[in-house]
């Protein structure tokens, strides 16, 4: 009871402050959101490149390109550090974001989606790459929380390292 007397306080106590408070946390989101994006942008060069598809369905198109392409591409047995944001191809909607919340993701490529880890394979640190592929290489007839069975998935990465297992880190340049 005296958690919700204190959050009502608060509450009131920002809604008396007026819009000013909201305008300020507005501003200083809208302004992390563009730090984050210029600092992706920094470690790759634009590209206009025809999209890659590949027998199995998957469909990579390189918007950019890192700053060092003579990197290595990490192996399936690499553990990756990225930004993405994951969303329908049928209707675009976006489902889960490293980007939005501003935090690059770690994850080692043998746990997550084929389409995913095929992907990322492809690419070198510093290169943002749009991934399309079909439910099939995406979480099948079983579908995940939010995600039906068989959905088509469009990923936008950034790969921004990588280690292979008993490895030294591979870093994009800025």
């Amino acid at each position: 009871m005296k958690r919700f007397v204190l959050a009502a306080a608060a509450l009131f106590m920002l809604g008396a402050c007026g819009n000013s408070v909201m305008d300020e946390m507005q501003n200083a989101e809208s302004e992390r959101q563009q730090s984050l994006e210029d600092q992706m942008n920094a470690l790759s060069n634009p590209v206009t490149e025809d999209a890659i598809t590949f027998p199995n369905g998957l469909e990579v198109q390189f918007v950019r390109r890192g700053k060092d392409q003579s990197l290595g591409q990490p192996t399936q047995a690499a553990t990756v550090l990225v930004h993405y944001a994951g969303s329908f191809v049928d209707g675009g909607e976006e489902f889960d974001s490293s980007i939005a919340r501003g935090e690059p993701a770690e994850f080692p490529l043998q746990g997550v989606v084929t389409g995913f880890s095929e992907a990322i394979q492809q690419m070198r640190p510093g290169d943002e790459v749009i991934a399309t592929f079909p439910g099939a290489l995406g979480y099948g007839p079983e579908g995940r929380g939010s995600i039906p069975p068989n959905a088509a998935l469009r990923f936008r990465i950034v790969l921004l390292g990588y280690i292979e297992p008993g490895g030294q880190a591979v870093e994009a340049q800025e």
